[in-house]
């Protein structure tokens, strides 16, 4: 892509409410075969997780997909009155409503995409969901693994199976 063109994001302007996309995202895991799901709005701080349970050979996994949402302060720059170049509340509130739209839309293309691939055998669930298997203390692999990514690919991912950790 040439440095000048600018890429459309997609559902930038998705009129979906996030409780459709929600159906759907919920349709295409029980239909994938998962055990439960979760939804959580964390309002306080502009989040929202998605927390799903499979079994695979007798062993079940807990995944947690987290959404950030624009905050407030990154809001208001589109709720500017163009007369007073002050927050038009109106257009805030508008805003404030319409946040996690765009998001959710996002998440269910991507998990369509995701389940597809597994179900294709290009890539094994647990591998595709690695970086969001939640273990018991509520941490997730992603999250651990990031803040050791420079020591853990320092090496030979063979240090990383049990016994082996130097």
């Amino acid at each position: 892509m040439r440095p000048e063109m600018k890429m459309r994001r997609f559902a930038e302007d998705t009129t979906v409410p996030v409780q459709k996309s929600r159906a759907e995202i919920d349709r295409l895991l029980r239909d994938w075969g998962v055990e439960g799901i979760q939804w959580q709005d964390d309002f306080a701080n502009d989040r929202i997780q998605l927390r799903f349970v499979w079994n695979v050979s007798g062993m079940r996994y807990l995944a947690r997909v987290g959404i950030k949402l624009p905050d407030r302060k990154a809001l208001e720059k589109d709720a500017l009155d163009g007369r007073t170049l002050r927050v038009n509340e109106n257009k805030m509130r508008h805003l404030l409503d319409a946040r996690g739209k765009r998001e959710h839309r996002l998440l269910a293309l991507w998990l369509k995409a995701a389940l597809n691939a597994v179900d294709a055998g290009l890539i094994k669930a647990e591998e595709l969901f690695l970086p969001f298997l939640e273990g018991k203390d509520g941490i997730t692999v992603g999250e651990i693994a990031v803040k050791n990514l420079p020591m853990l690919l320092s090496g030979s991912a063979e240090r990383l199976l049990p016994g082996r950790m130097a």
